[in-house]
């Protein structure tokens, strides 16, 4: 399922392309990217973790900064 469609996740200058077909969590986690750590936005709204990445789909990923 998926093979050979991409999605395109951007963090900072990186740019990340990875398969349709898998969550969000997925495709970080297989990024080495903690999911905790950052937000995904597609046309300014909040993408959740569970949603399945489709194909043809940019998502923007912002650091979630915490402090005390």
């Amino acid at each position: 399922m998926g093979e050979g469609k991409m999605v395109v996740l951007k963090r900072k200058n990186d740019v990340y392309t990875v398969p349709a077909g898998k969550t969000l969590e997925q495709a970080l986690r297989n990024l080495g990217i903690v999911p905790e750590t950052v937000l995904a936005v597609r046309e300014g709204k909040l993408v959740p973790l569970w949603h399945r990445l489709q194909e043809g789909e940019e998502l923007q990923l912002l650091d979630v900064i915490s402090g005390g």
